[in-house]
């Protein structure tokens, strides 16, 4: 489970600008060098202009599933040089520190990955995004292949250099199947009805045709115990039948 720690660069001149962002998208990209701690990027960012740039990404994450987030997400961050600052939260990967051996190296990314995956599926969620349209997750050298960010070679080649077997593809599909997870995962804490009358309003008439049919009866107390899924299938499939009866 992602922890996302509140860690905003008000001395960033970024985040001094404080330009609205309304996120069409995510774009994914790896530090760049061997750092596997987020709190040191997020001390890092919290200057004017960090290393002498006008930079400044919205999260870094790291591989135990925190996530410093460094600016607001409806703030426009200057993660890529190009457009897509305009559209696009910069969220950036901690890679392995030098000291690591290879299969060290590999947990830390392997953790980083699943933490972003998370953090992803997430804001897509909150933004309403869709993982598999078209340019609404990629990474920094999917975005300068597009023509809407500079030259990187970002997280590819952090994944190709050890051979890690990540695509980005292959984390849009993550991140759908995250966000398809969460869904699944709320259903056993959906609401029963054991009543016409507890029922919402819209599936009122419709149960009512249901019972008086014997389609749908209570248990041995006279309780429907019936969730709104249930409902929306068994009504679906009443208006089925009686579209074919009319035919």
């Amino acid at each position: 489970m992602i922890n996302i720690i509140e860690a905003l660069v008000t001395n960033n001149k970024c985040y001094q600008a404080a330009i609205p962002l309304y996120p069409q998208g995510i774009m994914l990209h790896s530090v760049g060098c061997a750092q596997p701690s987020a709190a040191v990027f997020a001390r890092s960012f919290n200057q004017f202009q960090p290393g002498g740039a006008s930079v400044c990404v919205h999260a870094v994450a790291q591989a135990d599933g925190a996530v410093y987030q460094l600016m607001p997400w409806e703030m426009r961050g200057w993660h890529c040089g190009g457009s897509a600052n305009s559209t696009h939260i910069g969220v950036e990967m901690t890679e392995p520190s030098a000291g690591m051996t290879r299969s060290e190296a590999a947990e830390q990314i392997a953790g980083t990955y699943r933490t972003v995956v998370e953090l992803f599926a997430e804001l897509c969620k909150q933004y309403e995004l869709d993982p598999a349209q078209d340019g609404v997750l990629i990474g920094h050298a999917e975005g300068h292949r597009r023509g809407v960010a500079s030259n990187h070679a970002d997280p590819e080649l952090l994944w190709r250099t050890y051979d890690m077997g990540y695509t980005m593809d292959g984390f849009r599909r993550d991140v759908a199947e995250a966000m398809a997870k969460e869904d699944r995962e709320e259903v056993p804490d959906m609401p029963r009805y054991d009543s016409v009358a507890e029922m919402p309003q819209w599936a009122r008439a419709d149960a009512q045709r249901l019972i008086d049919r014997g389609a749908l009866q209570g248990n041995t107390d006279g309780k429907l115990d019936v969730s709104e899924d249930m409902l929306r299938t068994m009504i679906v499939c009443q208006r089925m039948l009686d579209e074919q009866k009319e035919t």
